[in-house]
């Protein structure tokens, strides 16, 4: 459910007019799993004053397993889910036990669970996995047709010159692991749509459009452009306030497999963004 504010009001007076039989401590759990948002960001006290034209969505239940990590979507073919910060996605030559993909197959007892993308392990947010091959190849289809979209938001540091535009190189990984832009013949293309949403004299929070997905690519177009992520020191970040990579991957958006319906799921922004930009910003 989702309403837009017609006249300042608390959130609290909000949420019971439309709830008028859930209680303070049923709405205070809301808040406390992340059903409430307030503009596209985790509500943080049933007490906050909402003003005139914000937004309020709550989102429907999902499952919080102890990991960390909501399930917010889950059937024979999908499962899509929020990863948290510092969390491998799958599987690596030192890792095979604590990664999202196995955790998934262990606490959703589930034979398959088939990575069709990935998150670096600093990056927080939207993730989808398939649950059989079938599904898995109909994914895999759409993110090489680039018809899967993908939004990403990025805490980086200082303001860019050009609010918007598009950056473009070709990426090569090189046998450290580090990625940068190369030639046309020896690299990949990748492109990536920006969007300067909010900024101040040292940080700027963009919002970034993923039109290919190439390892690192978001992390090292911002870092070539003369603005590294905040707290990506692979890529000369000089700052860590929020004592992570402020990276987040904020919505995924693709067609079912098997109903054939287009889905958004959002991961809104962690609450440490707050504590750089303000949370009217989305």
């Amino acid at each position: 459910m989702k309403f837009i504010i017609v006249q300042n009001i608390c959130l609290q007076d909000i949420l019971k007019k439309h709830f008028p039989k859930s209680s303070k401590t049923t709405l205070r759990s809301w808040i406390h799993s992340g059903r409430i948002l307030i503009d596209g960001r985790y509500a943080a006290d049933l007490g906050v004053e909402l003003q005139q034209g914000q937004c309020v969505t709550i989102r429907d239940k999902f499952v919080i397993l102890a990991e960390g990590i909501k399930v917010l979507y889950e059937d024979d073919a999908v499962i899509v889910v929020e990863k948290p910060e510092e969390m491998l996605s799958v599987a690596t030559d030192f890792e095979t036990q604590n990664t999202l993909q196995n955790i998934l197959k262990v606490r959703l007892r589930r034979k398959n669970v088939f990575a069709v993308h990935r998150l670096d392990r600093e990056t927080s947010g939207i993730m989808m996995f398939a649950c059989n091959e079938s599904a898995k190849q109909s994914l895999k289809t759409q993110f090489e047709e680039r018809q899967i979209q993908k939004t990403y938001y990025a805490l980086v540091e200082g303001k860019l010159v050009t609010q918007q535009g598009c950056w473009q190189s070709y990426l090569k990984e090189d046998e450290k692991y580090f990625v940068r832009s190369t030639s046309v013949e020896n690299g990949k293309l990748a492109i990536t749509e920006f969007n300067q949403v909010w900024s101040n004299k040292q940080f700027a929070l963009l919002r970034l459009k993923l039109l290919t997905g190439k390892k690192n690519q978001l992390r090292v177009h911002c870092s070539e452009a003369g603005h590294p992520i905040v707290g990506d020191k692979k890529y000369r970040a000089n700052s860590n306030p929020l004592r992570r990579m402020a990276l987040h991957a904020y919505s995924l958006t693709f067609l079912h497999p098997v109903k054939q319906k287009k889905m958004t799921f959002v991961a809104p922004l962690p609450t440490s963004f707050d504590k750089i930009a303000p949370i009217k910003t989305l």
